[in-house]
C-alpha cells in the first residue's frame, strides 16, 4: 500500500522487535537484543527510562540523597541501555496491538511499530480497595507518592501510609527524602508476615540489602512500622486533614473498637500491586489466575513465550516479582528472541536464574497474602468507582439485578467504564459488588483502544 492510499505510511517504524515497557524487564530485555545485532524499538509512557522501580529522578533531584542498592544496578542498566542502540520512544501510549504491530500515540500523532517479535513488559500498577474518603485530594497511592518524591514534588508535611506487602518501606522512604514527616506507617498483615519473610530476606543478597537499607531509613527517622494495623477512612473539607486508624484481625477485617483519629494532610496507600495484561489480552495470550502474584497474569513457558508464538512476556504482567525477577526473565526473553531470529540457543543458566528469582519472589510475597478483610473497609455510601461517580450500595443493587459477573456488574451500574478503563475499581470491584471479598475476580474487559487517546489518532493510525 502506497503513502497515497495510507496517509499514516510516514509514521511507521520497523523492527525486529517491538517492546512495551523501559522498566527493568525492558531494559534488559532491549539492551541485550540490541547487543546480539537485532533491531529494537521500546514504547513506554514515562519521559525518561526506569519504569516505576528504577524511576530516574528530574534533574533539579538527581543526586539528592541517597538510593536504596537496587538502583545501582539500575543505573547500570540504564547506561547498558544508552549505549545499545535501541530506539526509545518515551511519553507514548500504546492504545492497539496485533502479532507483530503495535500502534501508539506520541505527541498528539499516531504511529505504529512493525516487527517480528513483541516483547510484553508493561509492568504493573496500584491495586486500589476503597475506603471512606479515599477520594479526597491528598489520598493517593502509594505508587504515585514514590513518583513525586522522584520528580522533586513534596506532597505535603504530615503523612500516613498505609497498606500490606513490601510497596510500604519504598514509600516511606520517598516520603522520608522529600522532607514529610511519616506520623505512622501501618502493615495490615499481622507480625507473624515479617517473620516468615525474615529467612527469604536473609538467604537472598540482594533482598536482604535493600530490606536493610528501608529499615535504616526508617529507624533513622524513627518511624514505627505498626504490623495489624491499617486505614479505615479519611476527613477533611478541600483535601485530607485526618485519617481513622485502627487494628485489624488476621483476615484484614477492621476492629472499629481500636480506631483513633490522627491529623495529616497526605495519605499513600498501597494494598499491593496489579499486572498490567490487558495488551497482552488484546493480542490473544493466555492467562491464568494467581492471588499471589497479583491476580491475572500472562501465562508464560520456561523461555517467556506466551501462547502466541511471536509475542512474549516478561516481568510484573507475568506476575508480580520485583526488580530481580524482571531483570532475569527479560534477559531470558531476549535470548529465546535471539534463538527464534538468529538461532543461537539459550543459554541454561538464564532460564535457572529467571526461575531461582521467581521462586524467591513466589516465598516472599506468599508471606504476605492477599487480606479478604480489607474489602470491609468501604461502608454502603462508599464510591468504589471514581470516574464515573458509582457508590458501593449501587454495585450491590447492580449486582442483585443483573447478575454477579463483571460485565454485568459494568452494564448495570457503570462501574470500570471510566477513562481508566476499570484500573483503579475493576481488581477490587466484583468482590465488594458481590460481598464476597476472597472471590477470584474476572478478566478485565479489554477494548480498543486500550488507553484513551484522542479520536483523531485512532482515524490517522497508520495501517498494518
Amino acid at each position: 500500500m502506497n503513502a497515497a492510499a495510507d496517509p499514516g505510511a510516514g509514521r511507521v517504524l520497523d523492527a525486529d522487535v517491538g517492546v512495551v515497557g523501559a522498566g527493568p524487564a525492558g531494559l534488559a530485555a532491549a539492551g541485550s537484543l540490541a547487543r546480539a545485532g537485532l533491531s529494537v524499538v521500546v514504547l513506554d509512557e514515562g519521559q525518561r527510562a526506569g519504569g516505576q522501580i528504577f524511576r530516574q529522578p528530574s534533574p533539579r533531584v538527581a543526586g539528592c540523597g541517597a538510593a536504596p542498592p537496587s538502583h545501582r544496578r539500575g543505573r547500570g542498566l540504564l547506561a547498558a541501555f544508552a549505549q545499545s542502540g535501541a530506539r526509545l520512544c518515551s511519553g507514548v501510549t500504546v492504545w492497539d496491538a496485533r502479532p507483530g504491530r503495535l500502534w501508539f500515540e506520541q505527541a498528539a500523532e499516531s504511529w505504529l511499530v512493525r516487527c517480528e517479535r513483541v516483547l510484553l513488559a508493561p509492568g504493573a500498577y496500584d491495586r486500589s480497595i476503597p475506603f471512606p474518603g479515599w477520594t479526597l485530594p491528598g489520598v493517593v497511592t502509594a505508587g504515585a507518592l514514590q513518583i513525586m518524591g522522584r520528580a522533586g514534588v513534596v506532597p505535603g508535611k504530615r503523612a500516613l501510609v498505609a497498606g500490606s506487602g513490601p510497596l510500604l518501606l519504598p514509600t516511606v522512604a520517598a516520603l522520608l527524602g522529600a522532607g514529610v514527616q511519616v506520623v505512622a506507617a501501618l502493615e495490615a498483615s499481622p507480625r507473624s508476615s515479617a517473620w516468615r519473610a525474615l529467612p527469604g530476606l536473609l538467604g537472598h543478597g540482594g533482598r536482604r540489602a535493600e530490606a536493610f537499607w528501608y529499615l535504616r531509613k526508617l529507624l533513622g527517622a524513627r518511624v514505627r512500622l505498626r504490623s495489624g494495623w491499617t486505614l479505615f477512612g479519611c476527613e477533611g473539607e478541600d483535601r485530607v486533614q485526618r485519617a481513622l486508624i485502627g487494628k485489624v484481625d488476621a483476615e484484614g477485617r477492621p476492629r472499629r473498637d481500636t480506631a483513633r483519629s490522627i491529623e495529616v494532610d497526605v495519605v499513600g496507600a498501597g494494598f499491593g500491586l496489579v499486572p498490567s495484561i490487558e495488551l497482552g489480552l488484546l493480542l490473544g495470550c493466555r492467562s491464568r489466575c494467581d492471588p499471589r502474584r497479583g491476580g491475572h497474569c500472562l501465562d508464560v513457558d520456561g523461555e517467556q513465550r506466551t501462547s502466541v508464538p511471536t509475542v512474549f512476556a516478561a516481568g510484573e504482567v507475568c506476575g508480580i516479582g520485583g526488580a530481580e525477577v524482571a531483570i532475569a526473565e527479560g534477559e531470558l526473553a531476549a535470548a529465546a528472541i535471539v534463538k527464534d531470529l538468529r538461532g543461537v540457543p539459550v543459554p541454561p543458566a538464564l532460564a535457572v536464574a529467571a526461575a531461582r528469582e521467581r521462586r524467591a519472589a513466589d516465598r516472599l510475597l506468599g508471606c504476605f497474602p492477599p487480606l479478604p478483610g480489607l474489602c470491609d473497609l468501604a461502608t454502603a455510601d462508599t464510591i468504589v468507582c471514581r470516574c464515573e461517580d458509582v457508590r458501593l450500595e449501587q454495585t450491590r443493587a447492580a449486582a442483585a439485578l443483573h447478575g454477579r459477573s463483571l460485565r454485568a456488574i459494568k452494564v448495570g451500574c457503570r462501574a470500570g467504564m471510566g477513562p481508566c478503563q476499570g484500573r483503579i475499581c475493576g481488581p477490587s470491584l466484583q468482590a465488594l459488588a458481590n460481598g464476597l471479598p476472597g472471590q477470584p475476580a474476572d478478566l478485565p474487559v479489554v477494548q480498543v483502544p486500550v488507553k484513551p487517546v484522542r479520536v483523531q489518532t485512532v482515524l490517522d493510525a497508520p495501517r498494518g
